[in-house]
């Protein structure tokens, strides 16, 4: 070739992927499944004033003021002091409000501001992408569930009456919180969504599910309609591995924790399995 500049030579793909020097080819430090999740977990890591401390403060508030100083006037709910009654309830509450606003705020903002489209372009998964929000929602309910009871155990002097049950119903509830967030974070359009569906939906039926009262206690139809509350399930099913005694069966409470607890999974991957669009 004329010129005296020598002819581009194309490269192997073997080559392109070597370093600098010729080495060995590129490989990746580590899955991208777990990068997604170490943002997950470090994003509300970062704000743990509001996002771990707030949440806990506010259930450790409840537990001071009706498990300690209300406890005095009210009588013992079946065999368990009052102070224990409620703990396992407003445990399982504060443990879905994490996970919904967990949920929702890592979700909801991905697809406001658009920079889902650059975790959907990435070599993930969308299952992987849905493992990520989930189990990072699982560490926080961890967090601030295992902080509640720090607290609440002592104060009201309650124990475990059944570990290996309560190790399955806390499972369920966790997932339960963690894909309900989600899918909250995946439908909702605005922040006004948001804040309605914790304000007409959630409150409402945390403070309904039986956490201050025995559901056994009401009139009919109200016990029948409490029975369709999701979170009567959830509340059940954890001070059933708590006092060893609920308002059902502890083997129904389970069973129905758990189908709920797939059910939410199931739409949580079928809505990730379309593609979220932002």
């Amino acid at each position: 070739m004329s010129g005296g500049m020598p002819a581009a030579v194309p490269l192997e793909p073997e080559r392109l992927l070597a370093g600098p020097s010729g080495g060995s080819a590129y490989q990746q430090q580590r899955a991208p499944l777990w990068w997604l999740l170490e943002r997950e977990i470090l994003r509300y890591l970062r704000i743990w004033r509001y996002s771990l401390v707030g949440p806990t403060l506010s259930t450790v508030l409840f537990v001071v003021v009706f498990g300690t100083v209300l406890a005095k006037r009210v009588d013992q709910v079946g065999a368990a002091p009052y102070g224990q009654y409620i703990v396992p309830g407003l445990l399982a509450q504060a443990v879905v409000n994490v996970g919904y606003f967990n949920g929702t705020t890592s979700l909801f903002e991905a697809r406001r501001d658009r920079y889902l489209n650059d975790v959907l372009a990435s070599p993930l998964r969308w299952w992987e992408i849905n493992l990520a929000l989930v189990v990072a929602a699982v560490v926080r309910g961890i967090i601030c569930g295992g902080a509640v009871l720090a607290v609440a155990m002592p104060l009201t002097g309650l124990r475990v009456a059944r570990p290996g049950y309560l190790f399955l119903a806390l499972v369920a509830l966790l997932v339960f919180a963690a894909q309900f967030g989600v899918i909250a974070g995946a439908i909702a359009k605005s922040f006004d969504h948001v804040y309605s569906i914790e304000s007409l939906v959630l409150l409402p039926l945390g403070f309904l599910g039986g956490i201050f009262y025995p559901v056994s206690t009401l009139r009919a139809p109200w016990n029948q309609v409490s029975h369709a509350n999701p979170f009567f399930w959830l509340v059940q099913a954890v001070r059933e591995g708590f006092l060893g005694h609920s308002d059902v069966p502890g083997w129904v409470a389970l069973v129905v924790v758990w189908g709920s607890a797939a059910a939410l999974t199931g739409w949580s991957l079928f809505l990730f399995a379309r593609r979220l669009q932002p």
